[in-house]
C-alpha cells in the first residue's frame, strides 16, 4: 500500500468511501461538509492506493487544541484488513516529524473509539448524538511525543 497527497483526481474515489460509511460511520449529512472540503484542501490531506485502487483517505491539521485528525476513512469492504492503522500510523508519523510537541485529537464516534483506543487515544469527552441519531461524538486526544 502506497500513500500519497490528494489530487482533484481523487475527488470521487474519496467520495464513494465516504458514501460507502454511511450511515454507521457518517451521516449522510456530512457528505456536503466533506465535499466542500476536498474541493478547498488547505491542509495535509492522504490517500493509500493498494493495486491501483484508492482504498482509504485521511488528513490533518493544527488547531488551536494541537493537531486534529481529519476525515478518515476507509473503503467499507476492506474494514479489517489493517488499512485504517496503517493509514492513522502514517499520519502520525507526519505529524510526529512536524510538530512533535503537539498533542493529536480526533473527533470520532462510538463505533471506532475502540480502534482509536488501540492506538493510544484516551476519550476526553462524548456527546449523546453529536453527528446525529444514534451516531455520538466522541473526542479523544493522544499526547505529544514530546509531552
Amino acid at each position: 500500500m502506497d500513500f500519497r497527497r490528494y489530487q482533484t483526481a481523487d475527488y470521487d474515489a474519496c467520495l464513494e468511501i465516504f458514501k460507502g460509511n454511511v450511515p454507521k460511520y457518517f451521516m449522510e449529512s456530512e457528505l456536503e461538509e466533506y465535499s466542500l472540503n476536498l474541493k478547498k484542501l488547505d491542509d495535509p490531506y492522504y490517500v493509500a492506493e493498494q493495486d491501483g485502487l484508492i482504498v482509504a483517505a485521511g488528513g490533518y491539521c493544527l488547531n488551536a487544541k494541537g493537531v486534529g485528525l481529519t476525515w478518515g476513512m476507509v473503503r467499507r469492504e476492506l474494514h479489517g484488513q489493517g488499512i485504517g492503522r496503517a493509514l492513522v500510523q502514517f499520519r502520525l508519523r507526519r505529524i510526529e516529524e512536524d510538530y512533535p510537541d503537539q498533542a493529536v485529537y480526533i473527533d470520532t464516534s462510538q463505533h471506532t473509539r475502540p480502534f482509536y483506543e488501540r492506538m493510544g487515544f484516551v476519550a476526553e469527552s462524548v456527546e449523546t448524538d453529536g453527528y446525529g441519531p444514534g451516531l455520538h461524538k466522541v473526542l479523544m486526544k493522544r499526547p505529544a511525543v514530546l509531552a
